[in-house]
């Protein structure tokens, strides 16, 4: 009985991780919005970032931001944005903003995978045919959604979901991390692939390379084969993206990955917009300073922005030149602006969930916990969060966080699993 109290309060312990995160993405007038606070906003052009003018977008049908795999994918063509996992309960769901309108309208799916991604850089949308392409986690095949249909909003049908192919290399152990340049898929940090190497995905002949494409560095250290988020660069001229970041979560660099073929022949290299040194290269900038792997990205056709999973928002103004080199000596500025609020994800926190029953009671620093048969409920004292377990036959938990403090909504959850086990520990004695 208390032992199984504990294993659950040590789920729960665990469980608080289960923090939801927030996104930014552009329109294609280059605005830079950001999404999954209390309220989702639109921060303008890089011209007003020093000292940015929030304007808040309509609540109207937005997502719960409730995931924490959540990513936020820009159809450069209809100048939408296709958000995943924002509904940590439906994950089948795609919510669409138009950004034009200003309006959200949600997509339903059909035979859709169990899970949409073990990464924020798993799902792929294709720049010409806006079809998603996703390897939705370890051990699984590539999967595709054709969303050629759509434009700006939702369609009253459902779209169906199709398994592809397995991919050439094994993914048993794999946290994908894809991003796509020159219609093909790159895939970093895929195991035992060596540094400065990525396996590749042949979008319009939908096929896996056998083999790993070579990078080469054009000054300094190449990429390293980890996991990371990885995110393209969109042309100017809405063409299909030639050069993908790559941020590996060793953060050693922000990588800066050049990829070109002539799709009638790939011999050919007379036609390339870019000089032949670039041609399947890497070139390095400074890693960001905000050193968080749940971190999401998004690039203008010059500009790189991190959001970390406090809200804090980072930004690399010119980073990459218009002849494809990089910048000579960038650097990351922090925004003086914070997403606030958000959601703490109730799925993960659910899940962990144990059968539990008998009666105890105590007080840790401030913060209480009650068992008795029926509810143990636990508070933070200062911050807005809260928690509450069912003895009932299992144990669940959610979190919320209000103040856009989300480290202190963990803290709560924690504390009170910490509560859980001090009570366990003095019931055994």
């Amino acid at each position: 009985m208390i032992p199984k109290l504990a294993a659950a309060a040590a789920a729960l312990a665990l469980a608080h991780l289960a923090v939801a995160v927030p996104c930014v993405q552009f329109d294609t007038s280059w605005n830079l919005y950001a999404f999954g606070g209390s309220s989702d906003v639109n921060l303008g052009q890089n011209t007003t970032w020093s000292s940015p003018s929030a304007q808040t977008l309509t609540s109207t049908g937005r997502p719960p931001w409730t995931g924490n795999q959540t990513q936020c994918l820009l159809s450069q063509y209809n100048n939408a944005m296709y958000v995943f996992g924002a509904d940590a309960s439906d994950v089948s769901t795609i919510y669409i903003y138009d950004f034009g309108a200003g309006s959200w309208t949600t997509q339903t799916t059909s035979s859709a995978p169990s899970a949409l991604g073990n990464s924020r850089s798993s799902i792929v949308l294709d720049h010409d045919t806006n079809t998603v392409y996703t390897i939705p986690g370890a051990g699984q095949p590539m999967y595709t959604l054709d969303m050629s249909t759509l434009t700006t909003a939702a369609s009253s049908s459902a779209l169906a979901w199709s398994e592809v192919e397995n991919p050439s290399f094994d993914d048993s152990s794999y946290t994908v991390t894809a991003a796509q340049a020159a219609n093909h898929i790159l895939f970093f940090g895929v195991p035992s692939t060596p540094a400065g190497e990525a396996d590749i995905f042949v979008v319009h002949y939908s096929y896996f390379q056998p083999n790993a494409q070579t990078f080469n560095a054009t000054s300094g250290s190449n990429f390293p084969d980890t996991s990371g988020q990885a995110f393209s660069i969109p042309d100017a001229a809405n063409d299909v993206p030639y050069q993908i970041v790559f941020v590996p979560d060793d953060f050693s660099g922000s990588y800066v990955v050049t990829h070109w073929t002539d799709l009638s022949n790939y011999a050919t290299t007379s036609d390339a917009p870019m000089a032949l040194s670039l041609v399947n290269s890497t070139q390095t900038l400074p890693a960001p300073t905000s050193q968080d792997a749940q971190a999401a990205y998004a690039a203008s056709d010059t500009a790189l922005v991190q959001i970390d999973a406090d809200g804090n928002i980072y930004y690399m103004l010119s980073a990459v030149n218009a002849d494809y080199t990089v910048a000579s000596s960038p650097s990351w500025t922090k925004m003086s602006y914070q997403l606030s609020g958000g959601s703490v994800s109730s799925s993960s926190i659910a899940s962990a969930s144990a059968s539990t029953s008998g009666s105890a009671s105590t007080t840790i620093s401030g913060s209480s916990a009650t068992a008795s048969g029926a509810s143990a409920t636990a508070s933070g004292a200062s911050k807005s969060g809260s928690a509450t377990v069912s003895a009932s036959g299992s144990a669940s938990a959610s979190a919320s966080s209000t103040s856009g403090d989300r480290m202190a909504a963990r803290a709560d959850v924690l504390g009170f699993a910490l509560a859980l086990v001090g009570v366990a520990a003095a019931a055994l004695f």
